[in-house]
């Protein structure tokens, strides 16, 4: 693949968006108005969480509940006929409207005020298409029956999944009746005649969520702007894709990671894991097919836990401390290079090689010309921080992550001598003034360090853009904070808003500098 060439770029999650008209959660509407201010700073990349579809309730971008489709929560209601005909805003209850209120003025998203609300308000559209366009001279629904069609067999196991899911009062699909849990073809012909308003219902979505995110792709392109998309490694246990392919997303082990320096005892992820020999009996015909939707979404996909695709750690009850599938370095060689050369087919990825990784997979990423990524505060010899002019060029330079504290908490909560590492390896550092604070002067000098480096693709979390300490994730934490942040401005005003127009003023001049 090699890199789409040197550019920069943010990392935001569309959830943190924030429109006049959203219903407390950034949608596929408040894109354009990002794009307008990326295009006058300069950035020609948007790189997003994870945008498939989730579990009821759950904020988690990764709690995935499908590996194909998009998550309708983004649907932009504003841009929704039926919901405008249902009477808009107009037709919610007082009790309601007052919620909505209050979702849109909270400073991070109320998922209990925002799931129950969108709901409803998809409810009544679809009611509305139900009545107004589910005749055979409809366009509308004509459009929507060929594109259902043309899904295949993804759309139809998720809408049916969902839909039974609902029926089942959410319990996890290995607690249904077994005829249905083991996915017995009459009893899944008659659940799905039973069910169909609510299966149409669910592909409906779908089809509405797709409508939208093409019409954000041609904003994009206006713009001059690539989406990266996220793609998590594996799936949810409780997900659509797990109870429908069951031999080859497999649950008698849990997939984690071994013990390493940070964990003595590795960590368990609880989540099922890939049989990649016996998805190569057919020819990666799943992988391939999935990797084919994820590409018909993005310019860039951000495959995560790479090195995933070389080998897994899983526990099972022979061997509760865990083991390596494949078994040997040899065999983790020859997976990892095969499915990276089958993920990136035709199309454009980026590796997230981060963590406790074998030397060898960064090395069969360099000879597949597939960018990884390089973490700046990460990227060290014992206490000796590397140079990022020094970076290769195919990689991916960036200052955190969704999971890591933003440059300024980690700046500040530093030690000196790491500081000052950071300062004689970093030459944007020299001549500032090197202290705990975060200066003004020491954002400039790292923004522009990673805007500097030898990396291809530059990617900087809004938040260090700003110089805010507003935290995505905190790994290992359960708090309604998780994936709950919100830009403080709406889209529309980025270029009126002193703080964030001279955002945009700052970080046009380095990336120029820098020749991005």
């Amino acid at each position: 693949m090699s890199t789409p060439g040197r550019l920069s770029g943010l990392l935001l999650p569309l959830f943190s968006l924030r429109s006049q008209t959203d219903f407390g959660i950034g949608d596929f509407g408040a894109l354009e108005g990002l794009f307008t201010w990326m295009k006058s700073a300069r950035q020609r990349m948007l790189m997003v969480l994870p945008l498939l579809p989730t579990a009821p309730g759950d904020s988690s971008p990764y709690a995935t509940r499908s590996a194909f489709g998009l998550n309708p929560l983004f649907i932009d209601l504003q841009r929704l006929p039926e919901f405008t005909a249902a009477g808009g805003e107009a037709a919610l209850s007082d009790a309601q409207r007052a919620q909505l209120a209050e979702a849109r003025s909270a400073p991070r998203v109320r998922y209990d005020l925002v799931f129950p609300l969108k709901d409803t308000a998809f409810a009544r559209a679809f009611d509305v298409f139900e009545a107004q366009h589910w005749a055979p001279q409809s366009e509308r629904a004509k459009t929507f029956r060929q594109w259902r069609d043309a899904q295949g067999e993804w759309l139809e196991s998720y809408a049916l999944f969902t839909a039974i899911s609902e029926q089942e009062e959410r319990r996890p699909w290995w607690e249904w009746p077994e005829p249905l849990r083991t996915r017995q073809p009459e009893a899944l012909a008659q659940k799905s005649r039973e069910l169909e308003r609510r299966v149409r219902y669910h592909a409906w979505l779908q089809w509405v969520a797709e409508q939208q995110w093409n019409e954000v792709r041609t904003q994009a392109r206006a713009k001059d702007v690539l989406l990266c998309g996220d793609e998590p490694f594996i799936i949810g246990q409780d997900s659509a894709d797990v109870w429908a392919h069951p031999d080859i997303l497999r649950r008698d082990a849990r997939l984690g990671v071994p013990p390493d320096d940070f964990s003595a005892t590795g960590q368990d992820w609880g989540l099922p894991y890939f049989d990649l020999a016996a998805m190569e009996k057919d020819d990666f015909a799943w992988l391939k097919t999935r990797a084919k939707k994820a590409a018909s979404y993005y310019d860039l996909r951000r495959v995560d836990h790479a090195v995933g695709y070389f080998r897994q750690w899983i526990r099972d009850a022979q061997t509760p401390t865990g083991r390596f599938i494949p078994p040997d370095e040899e065999s983790h060689r020859r997976l990892g290079e095969k499915t990276f050369r089958l993920l990136s087919e035709g199309a454009g990825i980026v590796a997230e090689d981060l963590g406790v990784i074998p030397h060898f997979v960064r090395h069969i990423l360099a000879e597949l010309k597939l960018p990884g990524y390089r973490v700046m505060r990460w990227e060290r010899d014992d206490n000796h921080y590397r140079d990022p002019r020094q970076f290769p060029a195919v990689s991916l330079v960036t200052t955190g992550t969704h999971d890591t504290d933003t440059m300024a908490e980690w700046w500040e909560g530093a030690g000196d001598h790491e500081r000052q590492a950071a300062a004689r390896s970093w030459p944007e550092l020299n001549g500032v003034a090197i202290t705990r604070e975060f200066t003004p002067d020491v954002h400039r000098a790292m923004l522009a360090s990673a805007l500097n480096a030898n990396s291809d693709l530059c990617v900087l979390p809004w938040q260090d853009v700003l110089g805010t300490r507003d935290r995505i994730n905190l790994p290992g934490s359960m708090s309604d904070s998780n994936w709950a942040y919100r830009i403080e401005q709406n889209v529309s005003d980025l270029l009126t808003d002193s703080r964030t127009r001279e955002a945009a003023e700052r970080l046009a001049w380095l990336t120029a500098s820098a020749r991005r």
